[in-house]
């Protein structure tokens, strides 16, 4: 599985925690889901920014519903030597107790998985050679 250390704002608010990339988590446009305790820590939940709603999504595990939250937010990758950044949307999961990154927001920051089962990856404009390792898990 892959992992990225990654840094999410939110208003006045930031949280720097590991990332999984799942390609199964499908979307239209670049979106991150966060647990609640995320969530908490950017100040939005219990009290949701304006114009949140909720939506159902259809998952493996069955269908869940999950907070989209009215406005957006920024994500970056945090690596030693660079940083990549994009405006996403921000889902809140009841369930979830890792951040997921999903499918278009890892095509927009650039993220090629090299080797899933080694947590391997690079930037799409780096060279094959230069692989990075996934970050450990954080479990909020």
């Amino acid at each position: 599985m892959v992992r990225i250390k990654v840094k999410l704002s939110f208003g006045a608010g930031s949280v720097k925690t590991a990332a999984i990339v799942n390609t199964g988590y499908g979307t239209e446009e670049p979106e991150i889901l966060i647990p609640v305790a995320v969530a908490k820590k950017l100040g939005i939940w219990p009290e949701f920014p304006a114009g949140t709603r909720v939506e159902e999504y259809s998952t493996a595990g069955g269908t869940t519903r999950i907070y989209c939250v009215g406005k957006r937010g920024v994500v970056s990758v945090v690596t030693p030597e660079r940083s990549e950044s994009v405006e996403v949307r921000v889902g809140i999961s009841e369930h979830e107790d890792e951040v997921l990154i999903s499918d278009s927001l890892a095509s927009e920051l650039g993220i090629v998985i090299e080797d899933p089962k080694k947590g391997l990856w690079r930037f799409r404009d780096e060279p094959t050679a230069k692989l990075r390792r996934s970050v450990a898990p954080k479990i909020w």
